[in-house]
């Protein structure tokens, strides 16, 4: 923080000393730096009241968004919701694992496994509601994705792996190209869906009419993991190393790597800030990137913590 004095009072037409100037000068920089760095967690929904005390400016911040991701405790997989100060647990009632996805607004979806079955879910912040495919031969349904009323994720069908989108009343199969059997639907956001196919290998970005590839350039592997606009996250694997983050604004690849870690993973995004979890001293956490800093996200006393979606 930069210490400033307390400033005294000007009078209309006083002349201001050159260290009067300097005093102003710092006070102004230290309540831009203040305000930038709430701006960058919260967005446009900051809410400030300002206090003056000394050199101080105390602000009342009213939180944009919640992270939800999956953390372990004693083998155990759990989902949870966190929202900057409050880890809550999502765990389905009778389930012996529940991992948590995507959320938007109260609505969080995700999957769990309940007598050996797998299938997705739909929290309302108070209820769960089953996400389940209903093609004939399909099972093992995972819900990644949500936005508004649609849902995105996978499904099993025969020895087939192939995404789905439902929008509240229809499930509709999703192929990737070429027809691919082994496709994984990951996020959405309006019509703009973005997922794998290939085994893993290779990612798309679905317009509700058309693929499109995408591809870090030199890859071995690319998997998009979420989308927000016209930006995409995810992670790519390199020639040589581990897999590393990326955001790709419809034109450029940018690295997203938490530094020091031997594998970074971006998983969701929105405007300005990134979730996704890492690997460091070969423990694996989550974190929030809001463009300039890393924050880790880590459920108390946990095993591992992955950060997956934000909404």
């Amino acid at each position: 923080m930069i210490a400033v004095p307390r400033i005294p009072e000007v009078q209309d037409g006083q002349i201001l000393s050159t260290n009067l100037v300097n005093h102003i000068i710092k006070r102004t920089e230290y309540a831009a730096d203040l305000l930038g760095q709430y701006k960058l967690i919260t967005g446009d929904n900051t809410s400030l009241k300002q206090q003056f005390e000394g050199t101080r400016v105390n602000a009342k911040l009213s939180s944009k968004f919640r992270i939800v991701g999956i953390y372990r405790i004693g083998g155990v997989q759990r989902g949870f919701v966190y929202d900057g100060s409050t880890y809550t647990d999502i765990m389905v009632p009778g389930s012996s694992l529940t991992q948590a996805y995507g959320i938007d607004g109260n609505n969080i979806v995700g999957t769990y496994v309940r007598g050996g079955v797998q299938k997705g879910f739909l929290f309302n912040n108070s209820t769960f509601t089953d996400i389940i495919t209903t093609f004939s031969g399909s099972s093992n349904t995972q819900a990644f994705g949500i936005d508004g009323n649609n849902i995105v994720g996978r499904y099993n069908f025969n020895l087939a792996v192939r995404g789905f989108l439902y929008n509240g009343v229809t499930y509709t199969s999703l192929l990737g190209p070429g027809l691919d059997q082994l496709t994984v639907a990951l996020d959405v956001d309006g019509s703009n869906i973005v997922g794998s196919y290939n085994q893993g290998q290779k990612s798309f970005l679905y317009n509700g009419a058309s693929y499109t590839d995408i591809v870090y350039p030199g890859a071995t592997s690319t998997v998009a993991r979420g989308i927000d606009k016209t930006n995409i996250v995810g992670h790519y694997r390199p020639s040589v190393g581990s897999d590393r983050g990326f955001i790709y604004d419809g034109s450029t690849f940018s690295d997203i790597v938490v530094p020091g870690s031997t594998f970074t993973n971006a998983t969701r995004i929105l405007g300005n800030n990134i979730v996704g979890f890492y690997i460091k001293n070969s423990i694996q956490t989550g974190f929030l990137f809001n463009g300039s800093s890393y924050t880790d996200i880590f459920y108390p006393n946990s095993e591992l913590t992955t950060a997956q979606g934000i909404g």
